[in-house]
């Protein structure tokens, strides 16, 4: 952090730090301020050994892809631009962005806080020790929710794997069970994530977050969807049931919002737990996800799970190996020979589809491994198309 301000400051750039707050607050406070840009210190979903520098353009939305390149460039050339000490720029405190964020959630035109607030719902969240509890917690407390918290306090280390996944949320689930709540939230630590525990404490998974927020949001107000390749194929589903455009795009949130933004989605999303509508901004965030949530069931008077049982459901499998520089022709070629009388789409990694299921084989953005998704109607045709996919690449 003061290395930052140091290197800032010594360009001349004036700088607003708003201290330990969610990665959507910090992207919504620049897209409604005059300013240069934002930066982020943070390893979101990743182990604490990965803290890094996430850049926020002036719209305020993640830099392209070209942006980026183009600023690693400049990094890796080494030649800094430094201004005279009477032009260096101040560090001061930046403004509340998490309030600003919270009212913003709360002045969405589908969410009504009266209604959720006479529910008294009683709910369970995990924060995994991150830097959105304070913020999910403020928003329950708003929404008039009886809140049994886990792993709320922000201590810099993460009591659980950080990813918000059904095999990472056994506390989040006993809670759940324990104390009677009527759904459970989990985080990621930067609060771009959310995945949900239904009462009785059965963890869904993270690809139905989305399926959810967008099944609201359609209802409400139908418009163009758009999510990345990997998003489970519930959400195409969900788009064609109401009869509206869906595109998707590569894996990471600023292909997302980049084709949001293009179409004129109205709601959008990874499968990853990221939900992102576009009365906010286009980020993903798990507060406007809790927000709709709580308001799905208020106003349809359904538990979580069966809002979750009136949406398409399809068998995901998913599996990481280790590849420091995976070789992306070997990979596509073996797949092509492999899934030849499948639709094909290489835009990211490759991925090949069918009438009711795909696989997907695909170099991460975030870490040094190859990932494979498949989906398909049941859990066995799942595992089949995966553990083809695994011994086409490594044959």
């Amino acid at each position: 952090r003061a290395a930052l301000h140091a290197g800032l400051a010594a360009s001349g750039c004036p700088v607003l730090d708003s201290g330990v707050c969610p990665t959507p607050s910090v992207l919504l406070a620049v897209s409604r301020r005059a300013i240069g840009g934002g930066v982020l210190v943070t390893a979101s979903h990743n182990p604490i050994e990965w803290n890094a520098l996430k850049f926020v353009g002036a719209d305020g939305f993640f830099l392209a892809p070209e942006a980026g390149e183009e600023l690693a460039r400049r990094f890796r050339e080494g030649s800094p631009e430094y201004v005279r000490f009477d032009r260096v720029g101040r560090v001061e405190a930046g403004p509340d962005v998490e309030t600003e964020h919270l009212e913003a959630v709360l002045a969405l035109p589908w969410i009504d806080a009266e209604r959720v607030r006479a529910r008294r719902w009683k709910v369970a969240l995990d924060g995994t020790g991150g830097a959105a509890s304070r913020l999910a917690l403020r928003l329950l407390e708003r929404l008039g929710c009886e809140v049994e918290p886990i792993h709320c306090e922000a201590t810099g280390s993460f009591p659980r794997p950080p990813e918000p996944r059904p095999e990472n949320l056994g506390d989040l689930s006993a809670l759940v069970a324990r104390s009677g709540a009527a759904a459970g939230f989990a985080l990621d630590p930067d609060g771009d994530r959310l995945s949900l525990v239904a009462a009785g404490g059965a963890a869904l998974s993270e690809e139905r977050t989305l399926a959810v927020a967008v099944d609201f949001v359609l209802a409400r107000r139908r418009g163009p969807v758009a999510v990345n390749l990997s998003t489970s194929r519930a959400v195409e589903d969900l788009a064609a049931r109401y009869g509206v455009p869906f595109e998707r795009s590569p894996v990471g949130e600023a292909h997302v919002a980049a084709l949001m933004r293009r179409t004129g989605a109205v709601v959008g999303g990874e499968g990853n737990g990221g939900v992102m509508v576009a009365a906010l901004h286009p980020m993903r965030d798990a507060a406007v996800g809790i927000a709709i949530v709580l308001q799905a069931m208020t106003d349809s008077g359904r538990s979580l799970a069966a809002l979750d049982g009136a949406i398409p459901s399809y068998a995901m499998r998913k599996k990481a190996l280790a590849a420091e520089t995976p070789d992306g022709e070997k990979i596509s070629r073996a797949l092509r020979e492999r899934f030849g009388e499948g639709r094909r789409d290489e835009r990211d990694g490759i991925r090949v589809e069918w009438e009711k299921s795909w696989v997907q084989v695909r170099a991460s953005n975030t870490e040094p491994v190859v990932r494979l998704l498949a989906e398909a109607p049941t859990i066995g045709e799942a595992e089949e198309l995966l553990g083809t996919a695994e011994r086409a690449i490594l044959s």
